[in-house]
This record gives structure tokens, C-alpha cells and sequence, in this order.
């Protein structure tokens, strides 16, 4: 009986364990700027942000920012695909005077041609995919990338080698939730404690190379 006990608790400490290393969730309440990537690529943007309806209400601020995606949309030219679309303008809970737009996006070009778009944040970009295609739309692989568990470094060369992973690389700040298990993280981002990559402090392009 002892040691069907000790196997029970071992089994149940496995799965504790295991559960522990899957993927972060997103959590039924954003409260911070958070992007999430589906399995299929698509990406969802929440751009949380503080409100003053003496301004606006929030009805007319859902209007101006489903109108600016509109603009977008059509903006775009010989390209028909709907390019982003506003999922929801809401108060966030227990967020005080914070506000949520949820953007979707089918994939990451569309993502990076909105939120790089001046009318928009200006200057930042998102890239979800294979290492191999991210050097070949432009990206560095001769980072720097330390493992989210022990802190080693991903020895020089790997990232190149590793052309098949997927890889997520941006210079937004944010909440990152990625579609898989984080192995490793460049500079100046962190973990969160659900799992998910913190974008906020790091200076310049974040790189997260997924399992």
C-alpha cells in the first residue's frame, strides 16, 4: 500500500510539473497592453489604455477606432483580405479609468503593417514564424538568448541552426502570450509569473524562441 501511496504522489507531482510547462493563457481579465498569437498565426493585439470620457464616450471611442480600422482596411492597396478588425472596445474590470481595443489580425504582416503605421504606434513590428523565414525577411540571428529556466546562454550559432523553430520578434512593449513553450528569451524581457514574456523593459527588438 506504502508503495502505491508514493506512486500516486509521484504521478500527481508529474502532472503538477507538466502543467506548469505548458503555454501561457490568457488571463478573462486584461489589464495591461498584451498580444496574444494564435496556433494557426493569427495574433490578437488588446492595447489597454486610460480613459477620460470627458472626452469621449466609450461608444464614440469603439466608433473612431473601428473607423480608423476601416481606413486601414481600404488604404491597402490590391490587397482585398480584411488587414485587421476591432473584436471589442470595453472598460476593463477593476481597471479604474482603463480601457481595452481588441485588434485581430490572420497573421503577423498585417499586425506589423498596422501597429508600424504612423497614424498608429509609428515604428513598431511583429514577426511570428520560423527562425529560418525571419532571416529571411531582414532579422538578425546573431543574438544574444538565455534560457528561461537556467539562465545559459543559447550557445553562438544555434538560433541559425534552429531555422525550423518558431520564433516571436518585436520591439512593442507588452504581454506576450505565445502558441507553445518558451525555451528561450533575448535581453531585457522577462517571464511572468502566468507563463507570459515581458516586453516592457527591453530596449529594441525582443526575440522569444519557442520549444
Amino acid at each position: 500500500m506504502r508503495k502505491i501511496g508514493k506512486m500516486i504522489l509521484i504521478l500527481c507531482l508529474c502532472f503538477v510539473f507538466l502543467a506548469g510547462c505548458g503555454e501561457a493563457e490568457v488571463p478573462e481579465i486584461v489589464n495591461t497592453t498584451s498580444i496574444a498569437v494564435g496556433a494557426d498565426g493569427q495574433i490578437t493585439l488588446w492595447l489597454i489604455g486610460e480613459f477620460d470620457n470627458a472626452d469621449y464616450t466609450l461608444s464614440e471611442l469603439a466608433s473612431k477606432a473601428r473607423e480608423e480600422a476601416a481606413r486601414f482596411n481600404t488604404s491597402r492597396e490590391n490587397k482585398t483580405a480584411e488587414a485587421v478588425r476591432v473584436e471589442k472596445v470595453e472598460a476593463v474590470a477593476d481597471g479604474g479609468n482603463k480601457v481595452a481595443v481588441v485588434y485581430q489580425f490572420p497573421g503577423w504582416r498585417e499586425c506589423t503593417e498596422f501597429i508600424g503605421n504612423e497614424s498608429f504606434f509609428g515604428t513598431n513590428r511583429f514577426y511570428y514564424g520560423t527562425a529560418g523565414d525571419a532571416a529571411s525577411n531582414g532579422y538578425e540571428m546573431d543574438v544574444s538568448l538565455r534560457n528561461i529556466k537556467d539562465n545559459t546562454l543559447l550557445p553562438a550559432g544555434e538560433l541559425e541552426k534552429s531555422s525550423d523553430q518558431k520564433l516571436v520578434i518585436t520591439d512593442m512593449g507588452a504581454y506576450i502570450y505565445c502558441p507553445g513553450r518558451v525555451a528561450y528569451i533575448s535581453d531585457g524581457a522577462t517571464v511572468n509569473e502566468d507563463g507570459s514574456i515581458n516586453s516592457f523593459n527591453a530596449e529594441g527588438l525582443v526575440y522569444i524562441l519557442l520549444k
